[in-house]
């Protein structure tokens, strides 16, 4: 598919890119230190941790990964994205808080000050790449379809850019760069989600369909062999566990 590349989006997205690495070169000069860089030096404010945990949850992955699992699985799909949800309180008592009573800062470093064995560690170095892998490949797909119709790149091409960019931020000042970079894309999801709202809102709500409204909308019906009329939707697209392709799949 060929899109028209706008002026107005281009100049947005090298702003944002320009502000980014701004950002990590400004906060490169004060990262000396292993707190500094995994933890930010503990200097981070409040507010802005929580609008950059917002802005890390309101992914790709998120944004157009569990909206296409309820598309596609309904209620199912609705149910993953309390699942996500929950991990981050896993992971806030289960491993940040025994984390920062030992004074370490990731999960291997933990392992190794508990256990002090080199076959621990590298199971855990070896599952830590894994998670991650498949942690990256939504987002990266995400982005390369995001690059696509803003720059008029193969999707590829958008994949290497962001990428590039995700990994320099990460690789000179770390935390403290990733957390701001994460506050304005949580600030201007925020902002924009309010803005969306408001519009909706502003537009009113109404039970009945627009005039329009059978242009966008079609009902797939079929004939049995006994003439019975069936729609071909599943009728049990809202009921939890009847999408998926088990009663167990969300467990």
């Amino acid at each position: 598919m060929i899109y028209d590349v706008s002026n107005l989006a281009l100049i947005i997205f090298f702003t944002f890119v320009a502000l980014v690495l701004g950002l990590s070169f400004y906060f490169a000069r004060k990262t000396k230190t292993a707190s500094s860089y995994f933890a930010a030096g503990g200097t981070i404010h409040w507010g802005v941790n929580g609008i950059a945990f917002a802005g890390d949850y309101l992914s790709a992955a998120s944004f157009l990964g569990i909206c296409g699992m309820i598309a596609f699985s309904g209620y199912d799909g609705f149910l993953y994205s309390i699942g996500y949800l929950a991990g981050w309180i896993v992971a806030l008592f289960v491993v940040a808080e025994p984390l920062k009573r030992m004074g370490k800062y990731t999960f291997t470093d933990a392992l190794d000050f508990k256990f002090n064995s080199r076959a621990i560690k590298l199971m855990a170095a070896i599952s830590t790449l894994v998670v991650s892998i498949f942690y990256l490949i939504p987002q990266m797909v995400g982005a390369g379809d995001l690059v696509v119709p803003i720059l008029g790149l193969p999707h590829w091409v958008g994949v290497v850019i962001v990428g590039s960019v995700v990994i320099f931020i990460v690789a000179t000042a770390g935390m403290t760069s990733t957390t701001y970079v994460q506050f304005i894309k949580g600030g201007l999801l925020i902002i924009f989600s309010i803005t969306l709202t408001i519009y909706i809102l502003n537009k009113g709500l109404r039970t009945e369909p627009y005039p329009d409204f059978h242009k966008y909308n079609s009902i797939d019906v079929f004939f049995d062999d006994s003439g019975e009329l069936y729609l071909k939707e599943n009728p049990e697209y809202l009921i939890a566990g009847k999408a998926s392709a088990g009663p167990y799949t969300f467990v």
